[in-house]
């Protein structure tokens, strides 16, 4: 594997990250009874901000097969 010490990707990732979050946050607001946008987008990114890099770096990363960055960064 590639040695990794920056993600390429990055810009791509946080787009991906964006969406999901736009698509997803009303209603994560209402389940979790969280008033203020700010702290829903922080309480969504907290819960499953690890779990979208995962799916991201793990299944949707162009570089996934030759980048070790996802071995190195711990979110959770």
């Amino acid at each position: 594997m590639a040695n990794t010490e920056k993600c390429v990707h990055l810009e791509e990732f946080l787009k991906c990250e964006v969406d999901i979050i736009q698509r997803h946050l009303a209603r994560h607001k209402w389940f979790n009874e969280i008033p203020g946008e700010a702290e829903g987008i922080a309480d969504f990114i907290t819960k499953y901000g690890w779990l979208m890099r995962e799916l991201y770096c793990g299944y949707a990363c162009p570089d996934r097969a030759i980048c070790d960055l996802e071995d190195k960064v711990t979110i959770h």
